[in-house]
């Protein structure tokens, strides 16, 4: 009796730890369309965080410019951004506002740059030109792209919104202003490049590449140790001197300027003109 009370009691212990096991869930079973060494991995994460806006920047922005609050971008790649605006005009000092022409997308600490650069530097620079600002050609923002269009190299600060190609600038007594033409004032040119260099960390213009031979590459790229990048030339070309050409020989221009008189059969020319009588 006393060995059936303990088979008894081994039975209910054992069913008693089985019951407190729980089972774990099965593995889903993966389709054919995607093996194991095929399932879809998403190469870039969500960065932008929507309870998040607005964010400071854009506190910031609002006082300054007009814009569109824009979705995270989101690949393909390594190309993306978070707190990405549509960038439509910067608002001055007077309450006029510059267009940017088109809308520039682009990820918020860029776009407050840009204004600033258009209110604080832009205008006081352009004063000698007797007429203010009216628009900004935007010549390329977000694009997901190589650096100089080339697909094998690194990912363009463009691909991460963090880039804006400058075009020529409209004023508005209907004039424009290019700022990679020598027909600007160097005065001008050099003020804005100044101004720009030290703003952005890179500067590409004329004189880096032919890539920006045409307009103005700025971008806030974060490199080691706070190096920045300026390649803007904005120097004049050189004057060439003009090297005169050498006076001809003495004994040419005697024989340029004297005649010989050769009617008379009995004198020839000498040498510098001179007649000599010939005897035959």
């Amino acid at each position: 009796m006393k060995s059936l009370s303990i088979v008894l009691c081994l039975l209910a212990a054992c069913d008693l730890t089985l019951a407190m096991e729980v089972p774990l869930p099965r593995a889903k079973r993966l389709s054919a369309a995607h093996p194991p060494s095929l399932v879809p991995v998403p190469e870039v994460l969500p960065l932008h965080d929507a309870e998040a806006w607005p964010s400071d920047c854009a506190l910031r922005l609002a006082e300054i410019a007009r814009f569109a609050h824009q979705p995270s971008l989101n690949g393909p790649g390594q190309c993306g951004a978070s707190d990405v605006v549509r960038l439509e005009g910067i608002i001055m000092p007077n309450s006029a506002v510059v267009s940017v022409m088109p809308a520039a997308t682009l990820r918020c600490p860029i776009a407050e740059a840009i204004a600033q650069w258009v209110r604080n530097d832009l205008r006081p620079a352009m004063a000698e030109l007797e007429s203010s600002p009216a628009a900004v050609t935007n010549y390329g923002s977000y694009d997901c792209r190589g650096r100089n269009n080339d697909a094998s190299a690194k990912i363009s600060e463009h691909g991460r919104g963090n880039a804006l190609d400058l075009g020529p600038i409209r004023l508005t007594n209907g004039a424009v202003m290019d700022m990679t033409k020598k027909s600007t004032p160097q005065s001008v040119r050099q003020r804005l490049r100044d101004a720009a260099c030290h703003r952005f960390n890179t500067v590409l213009g004329p004189g880096s590449d032919s890539y920006h031979a045409n307009h103005i590459h700025v971008d806030l790229a974060e490199r080691t140790h706070g190096y920045r990048m300026c390649q803007w030339d904005v120097r004049e070309p050189e004057t060439v001197a003009e090297v005169p050409i050498p006076l001809p020989k003495p004994h040419v221009l005697r024989s340029r300027s004297t005649s010989c008189p050769s009617a008379s059969p009995n004198w020839r020319c000498a040498r510098g003109g001179v007649r000599k009588s010939v005897k035959r």
